[in-house]
């Protein structure tokens, strides 16, 4: 059909564009008088437009010039400028088009002289406002000459409009008395044989182009289809392996019972293939045993939800008879496309967990148990120790001062009466005693260092080292020592009596193990400051780490605001004595551990170990360095006394 229409309307066109020419041929005479008066109208209408024109020019030169005088801002005579020159354009272009008309270019040279006069007096008045002032300028609009020269203008432009206005008229006349009836008739024709082509053409046009849209239309509507089927299989294919291969157990299940999928960890973990529990009452029925009716309610209520539910623990039975605990959690997946709903149900393994959970309770029922027998035990083993204690300071000591009550007087009524070997064991006998006294004493020290709550308090160092010194005074004019104390000695945190006891204890030893010179002693305090938590202080943590013997306890003393650095004070005690060798260094703080003879260095050996039990009782640490042949130099490291901050706050 497309072969066929092609011929046809290539004929049509041919017949309209033959009649088209023939009818062009037959009037060309008659259409050339009548292009010709269309002219002489045109010309006519020009000229009156030019007229129209020039008024309007002479308008906009008056209206820059009244913008110019109101305002005296030069950018209001842009008006002015751009109509001066165009006028003389318009002027020339009208004298050019009334060439023919004598009575028309006489007007035409008088209205120019009227423009010039106008154009002259506009001038004046700028150059007024410009060089004088509004005043003096609207003195000279107010003498009504521009006004006059304008009405001039408009009477002449007008007497050129009406001349050329009466000669439009008899163009016009000449010109329709022209046209025929053969003229209009070919026009009319014409118009409508190039229309009716047009028409035909366009529809072919648009036919063919209509048809291949719809061509490529449908090729692109097909490739879409093709990748959205293609889209699709592999969206369905990445949701059933998602859903078999995901880790936990997931069941699709309908709204009539049917089970749709059950994944692979359903299977692994329960024991039933896909076969054995084609739907939801073959589940229960294997899962639930007795309770299978009271879960088919429950899984039946699932497919009128609307969003996600926690559905709880369930206790199953597995394939091979193992009883396990799954947590469910199930939701809404829209309609099938027969209308039943589709619900997706995942479980979660929570045996090992509930197992894990029964083991922690009984291990706790257990621990429970244990703290309160380990309770009784301390309890009981305190009660021992206190009755230990007073054994040894009442039942032990009596005895003891009997003997050397009796030793003494044996020494002092019976001396003349033993030989010299008797006195030596007599003396040897008192000698004993006092050294077993000293060691009551110091173990019942001890004792109570461990057992007696500590009332923390801010304490001046200054007054407990001067207590500390009365305190071995006699023993250190013995030994010609001299204490020498560095100050100014800070306040800080402690219990009074234990730190003056650890510092008479530190001075003792200092004075003790001195040979061949007077033992010099100096003590002196410095600061610290404990880094923030988090942060990192390798000068400080170092000398810990080299110097501390033991571990910091536990107390309310050294607590402190993580945001805040702990504040610090080591006192020292150093000495010129024999000094301490380094793999002895942390054997000195231990009860009853003596590097030296007692006939060489008298003592308990227990000097020391009250002075890291009491500077632990206190939070605190305890140190000391040395060199054998170099003296020593003890430390006790306690908290600093902030009167700014509130860092008591009482006893433990």
């Amino acid at each position: 059909m497309k072969q066929s229409l092609t011929p046809q309307i290539t004929a049509g066109i041919g017949m309209v564009v033959a009649l088209l020419i023939f009818n062009a041929a037959t009037s060309y005479r008659n259409t050339l008088k009548l292009i010709e008066n269309e002219r002489w109208v045109s010309h006519t209408h020009q000229v009156l437009t030019e007229l129209e024109a020039t008024l309007s020019t002479l308008k906009d030169a008056e209206t820059g010039q009244r913008g110019y005088l109101l305002t005296g801002e030069e950018l209001y005579l842009e008006p002015y400028h751009s109509a001066i020159a165009r006028i003389n354009k318009q002027v020339v272009g009208l004298q050019q088009l009334t060439a023919d008309n004598n009575r028309q270019q006489q007007r035409i040279r008088d209205l120019k002289i009227a423009i010039d006069s106008k154009l002259a007096e506009l001038e004046g008045i700028i150059n007024l406002r410009r060089e004088q002032n509004l005043e003096a300028a609207l003195q000279q609009v107010k003498s009504g000459r521009g006004k006059q020269i304008m009405g001039g203008i408009r009477q002449q432009i007008a007497a050129m409009t009406a001349e050329e206005i009466q000669l439009l008229q008899q163009r016009a006349r000449e010109s329709q008395a022209s046209a025929n009836l053969t003229i209009l008739t070919f026009t009319v024709a014409a118009l409508v044989n190039f229309l009716l082509m047009m028409l035909v053409y366009y529809l072919v046009k648009r036919d063919r182009t209509l048809r291949d849209n719809a061509e490529i239309k449908q090729n692109q509507l097909l490739e879409q289809l093709e990748h959205d089927r293609h889209f699709l299989q592999l969206s369905e294919e990445r949701f059933r392996r998602a859903i078999i291969e995901a880790p936990l157990p997931i069941m699709l299940h309908a709204e009539n019972g049917q089970v749709l999928q059950i994944n692979c960890a359903w299977t692994e973990l329960s024991g039933y293939e896909y076969s054995e529990i084609p739907t939801i009452e073959d589940w229960t029925e294997k899962a639930y045993h007795r309770r299978k009716s009271l879960v088919q309610a429950d899984i039946d209520r699932l497919h009128q939800l609307n969003a996600r539910i926690y559905e709880g623990e369930y206790m199953i039975a597995t394939a091979s008879g193992e009883t396990r605990i799954w947590d469910f959690y199930s939701a809404p997946l829209g309609q099938l496309s027969d209308g039943r709903s589709l619900v997706i149900s995942t479980a979660i393994d929570i045996t090992a967990r509930k197992q894990a959970e029964a083991e922690i309770r009984m291990l706790n029922a257990t621990l429970e148990r244990r703290v309160e027998l380990r309770t009784n035990q301390l309890q009981a083993a305190n009660e021992e120790l206190e009755a230990f204690a007073y054994t040894v300071a009442h039942d032990l000591r009596a005895p003891l001062r009997g003997m050397q009550g009796l030793a003494e007087a044996l020494l002092e009524d019976y001396r003349d009466t033993l030989d010299e070997l008797g006195q030596e064991y007599a003396q040897q006998i008192v000698n004993s005693g006092q050294q077993l006294e000293e060691l009551i004493q110091d173990l019942l020290a001890y004792s109570r260092l461990i057992r007696t709550d500590l009332s923390m308090q801010v304490l001046d160092l200054e007054s407990v080292v001067a207590e500390a010194i009365a305190m071995v005074k006699a023993d250190a004019k013995s030994r010609h020592a001299q204490i020498s104390v560095r100050s100014p000695l800070p306040a800080v945190i402690a219990h009074r009596v234990t730190l003056v006891q650890i510092i008479a204890n530190l001075l003792t030893n200092a004075i003790k193990f001195v040979e061949g010179v007077p033992p010099q002693v100096q003590i002196w305090a410095e600061e610290l400051e404990l880094p923030q938590e988090g942060e990192t202080d390798r000068d400080i943590a170092g000398e810990l780490e080299r110097q501390t013997v033991g571990q910091w306890e536990h107390s309310q003393l050294l607590m402190a605001s993580p945001l805040l650095p702990v504040r610090l004070i080591r006192l020292w005690v150093e000495d010129n004595g024999i000094g301490i060798a380094p793999e002895h260094q942390k054997r000195i703080f231990r009860v009853f551990e003596r590097l030296h003879g007692i006939e060489s260095y008298p003592g308990t050996g227990i000097g020391l170990a009250i002075v890291k039990k009491g500077v632990d009782r206190m939070g605190g640490q305890v140190g000391v360095e040395s060199q054998v042949g170099q003296g020593s130099r003890f430390w006790i490291q306690l908290r600093k006394h902030d009167p700014n901050a509130d860092d008591f706050a009482g006893g433990r």
